[in-house]
Formats: structure tokens, C-alpha cells, sequence
């Protein structure tokens, strides 16, 4: 199959969160699996034109916006090996610091950046002479295309056997502007433009990517059935449970490549389920760099997280204010987020200074080592679409509790030490009892060195990689070309 990817943001090139990590792996391992697969993103002012060997195409690309007709460049890097990325370059859109903000709020004109930038990348796959059997759309950003696909291109011969599938990363982010920016598009007089592409009396592009798409997909199965409940779709739930029959639940894979305990280049010893020694080592090194105590044995919590409410951060402050007077352990924290969470962590930073360490910000290989020398991680979200870190915590033999959501609820299974069988806790409802009661039922399991070897064993066997993914892919294109074909619109 022919696969245009169109998203927003993918690593190495501009990242703000998962869904540019999705955008690097997941089109690697479906060009591995035979696959022509291309990556269709903004230019942005941060993606370096030298270091990524940015090829600029000859023919300008003409991109209708309202009215008016504007111009684009596009360009072509091969960084990503096996996938070429095009990039639609437009310095008075894209040629900013910032992806979809200046670092305080939103940018005024949103609607209208990607507005041109959905029917930027139909105008190139055109100029290129690349017309993909399935676009592959992700998140609000490029809810649009599917939208241009069955308006602007709808008798165009050239699109007949495509489908758009658009997947959703976190139903949160949908992109709701006023609903006056449909006439951007040049399509809103299109039968049934207003109401497939408007919530509520504003213009929504991820109802129009989801209302247009052959095949809807999200990034894990749990996630999937949550989104079509109102406590995690919000106005989307109706929409969601509508499109049923075409939404898929995919669970994202993990890059082991780079989170590999037995190869990571981050941490002062390797280790591998044969031989734990090296996490030893790994613990006392993560002791050092965050201030704390020996520890005499005491296990070592941790996070490395965005410190916000959706992460369940405030309810794990308060829980923790109790388990530290109640059991022996430490507590280790990365991350950065809501300043009043933060100050409840540092109070218990200045009651138990040599217990609790926190390091505010990013730090790529402090994360490493957290993950490498603690033993029991915590993630008490809200709603967590897929997660990556309880894989990442599972693959270094650190045993995650979690709360029972998304893809936590998918791939974290409750240990039974009565059979032997279960790779980490899980907790349902997000309380200071229950998250209090599963991280001591993690500590009282930690106790016995028997039991702790079992689960750490079931834990570090547990592997979800992008290749895993790339069948449930290929069936969702598969259904969606079907119906593309079979002449749904």
C-alpha cells in the first residue's frame, strides 16, 4: 500500500508530545512491513533545513485559503530512514518558535495555519504525482483533510480509490474555533459541510476528520470504548458512539530500541532478566543524582510525568503526604506542570529531605536512570489514551501501578501472588484510599523476594512493539479502502 502520514509534529523534527514519537515509529515499521509510506508535516521555524537535508521541490504549490489563493514550498528530507517526509513550508504560518502556541497561549490564527496546511498537503501529493491509497490523518490538526478529500477532491479522479482514516491521540484537543473559519475551507456551501464539521455551534475539525474518515482508529482498546462515554469523549461521545462500527482501538507499540535496560547507554549499568545486579547498581547511582539517603534496602518510587490534574498528580500529593509517615520507601519525581501540585510535592520535600527528590523540567537521561533504579512506578491518570512509560517500566523490571484506563487498563495485568501470574497493580477509582491501598499492596509485595523476582520476571517478558501494531493497521486500511471503494461517502 501506498500510505501518506499527516500529522502535525514527529520526532526528530519538531516534537511537543507522543504523537511525535507515533509519527517516527509507526510509519518505520509499516515501511519495514513492505510498505510506501510518507510523512506530510508543517515546516516548522525549528526544523533545520542543514541538518535534516531539507530538498526543496521545483514547482510551487498554489493552496486555495477562503478566497484567495496563497503559496507554499515543498520540501523533502530523507532523515527518517526507509520514509520520506514532505514538508509544506510557509514562513507566515509555520515560521514561528512555537508549534501551536508562543509558550503562554494559543495562536490566534489556528484555524486558519491548518486550515492551509490540511489543503496544503491534498495540493502537494498532487504536484508530487503521489496520490496514496490511504491518508492517514492524526489528531485535530489535520482533521481537515479528510473533510477536503470528500469536498474540494470528491470528483477528482485522481483521489477515487483513496481512503482517509484519521486517528485520534487524545480526545481533549479537538480543535473548536469559531464556526464563521468553515469559510476558510472555500467548502462550508458543500451539502452537509456545517453540520459533519461544527459541534455546538462552533467549527470542530476533529468531528470533521472523524464524520469523513473511511476508518477511525485510537491508541489502545480500553481508550476506544472510554471515548464513546462522555467522562472521556466530552461532546465527541455521541459522534464516537455513532462511527462504532468503523473505530478501531490500536494499542501504540514501544521503542525498545532506545528503552532496552540490556543496551540502554543512559544508565551506569546494563541488566537483563537473567541478571538484576546491574539495577542495583542503577539504584544506588539514582539515590546519588536526586539527594536521598543509602536507602537500606527501602524500595524506590517513581514518575517522570507532566505534573497536572489528567496525570492524577494532585491525588498522588496527597497520598503520598500519608504513605511516607505510614511505610519506608522513597519517592522520586521528574516532570514540570501545575506550579500548585508542585508545591504540595516540595512540602513534602522540605517534611522528608533525605526520602523525596525532585528534579523540575526534562532531563532525557535522568529519565533513563529513574526507570532503570526504581522499583515501582506511578501512574494514577485520569484517563491516559495509551501511556508508553508503564511499557518502558515494565521492559526495566520496575513494576507500575496504575489506575485501570486506556491503554494502563491494556497492557498493565493485575499480579495474583496465588497463581504467579500478573505484571504490575491496578486501581480503579482515582481516590486517595485506592491509590494508597494499591501502592501498599506493591510494598508488601516487595517484602517477599520470592514473589518480587515472579513479578519482575513477568513484567520485563512483556513486549508491545510497533510491529505488533502494523497487523491491526493493515486491517483497519484494509476496511477502510472497502469502503472507499464500495462507495460510501
Amino acid at each position: 500500500m501506498k500510505i501518506a502520514f499527516v500529522t502535525s509534529e514527529a520526532y526528530p523534527f519538531a516534537k511537543t508530545g507522543g504523537l511525535a514519537d507515533v509519527a517516527f515509529s509507526l510509519p518505520r515499521s509499516l515501511a519495514a512491513h513492505g510498505h510506501e509510506v510518507r510523512i506530510f508535516m508543517p515546516r516548522y521555524y525549528r526544523v533545520d533545513k542543514e541538518r535534516f537535508g531539507l530538498i526543496r521541490f521545483p514547482e510551487p504549490l498554489g493552496v486555495p485559503v477562503g478566497k484567495v489563493e496563497k503559496w507554499a514550498a515543498v520540501l523533502e528530507s530523507a532523515a527518517i530512514p526507509g520514509v520520506k517526509t514532505h514538508f509544506i513550508e510557509h514562513d507566515q504560518y509555520f515560521g514561528r518558535d512555537g508549534l501551536y502556541d508562543d509558550g503562554y497561549r494559543e495562536y490566534g490564527d489556528n484555524a486558519e495555519r491548518f486550515t492551509f496546511f490540511c489543503r496544503a498537503v491534498m495540493q502537494a501529493m498532487k504536484v508530487l504525482r503521489w496520490i496514496p491509497d490511504i491518508i492517514h490523518c492524526n489528531d485535530w490538526q489535520s482533521g481537515l483533510v479528510p473533510f477536503f478529500h470528500k469536498t474540494a477532491y470528491r470528483r477528482d479522479p485522481g483521489f477515487s480509490g483513496s481512503a482517509t482514516v484519521a486517528s485520534v491521540h487524545n480526545a481533549g484537543f479537538q480543535g473548536v474555533f469559531p464556526l464563521g473559519d468553515l469559510a476558510l475551507t472555500g467548502c462550508a456551501d458543500e451539502p452537509g459541510a456545517v453540520q459533519n464539521a461544527s459541534l455546538n455551534g462552533s467549527l470542530c475539525f476533529l468531528k470533521a476528520g472523524l464524520v469523513y474518515s473511511e476508518a477511525i482508529s485510537t491508541v489502545s482498546r480500553t481508550y476506544r470504548d472510554e471515548l464513546m462515554t462522555p467522562e472521556y469523549g466530552y461532546e465527541l461521545a455521541g459522534v464516537f458512539r455513532e462511527l462504532s462500527g468503523r473505530f478501531f482501538g490500536i494499542t501504540n507499540g514501544a521503542d525498545y530500541g532506545t528503552w532496552n535496560p540490556e543496551t540502554d547507554p543512559f544508565i551506569p549499568a546494563r541488566y537483563g532478566p537473567g541478571d538484576l545486579a546491574g539495577k542495583r547498581t542503577c539504584a544506588g547511582a539514582l539515590r546519588a543524582r536526586m539527594g536521598l539517603e543509602s536507602g537500606d534496602g527501602a524500595p524506590i518510587l517513581a514518575t517522570v510525568t507532566r505534573v497536572t490534574r489528567q496525570k492524577g498528580m494532585d491525588v498522588l500529593a496527597d497520598t503520598m503526604e500519608l504513605l511516607l509517615v505510614a511505610a519506608p520507601f522513597q519517592f522520586v519525581m521528574l516532570g514540570s506542570g501545575d506550579d500548585g501540585i508542585i508545591a504540595k510535592f516540595e512540602r513534602l520535600r522540605k517534611i522528608f529531605p533525605e526520602r523525596v527528590g525532585l528534579y523540575w523540567g526534562y532531563d532525557e537521561k535522568l529519565a533513563h536512570l529513574m526507570e532503570a533504579g526504581s522499583d515501582i512506578y506511578l501512574m494514577p491518570s485520569r484517563y491516559e489514551p495509551c501511556g508508553l512509560n508503564q511499557l518502558y517500566s515494565l521492559r526495566y523490571g520496575t513494576v507500575p501501578v496504575v489506575r485501570a484506563t486506556g491503554g494502563l487498563e491494556d497492557t498493565v495485568s493485575q499480579w495474583d501472588p496465588r497463581t504467579g501470574s500478573g505484571n504490575g497493580f491496578k486501581f480503579k477509582g482515582l481516590t486517595r484510599g485506592e491509590l494508597y491501598h494499591a501502592i501498599r499492596q506493591a510494598l508488601r509485595t516487595h517484602l517477599d523476594n520470592a514473589q518480587w523476582r515472579v513479578l519482575q520476571a513477568n513484567a520485563m517478558a512483556f513486549k508491545r512493539t510497533w510491529d505488533d501494531a502494523v497487523p491491526d493497521y493493515e486491517r483497519m486500511y484494509e476496511f477502510a479502502l472497502a469502503e472507499a471503494r464500495g462507495g460510501r461517502t
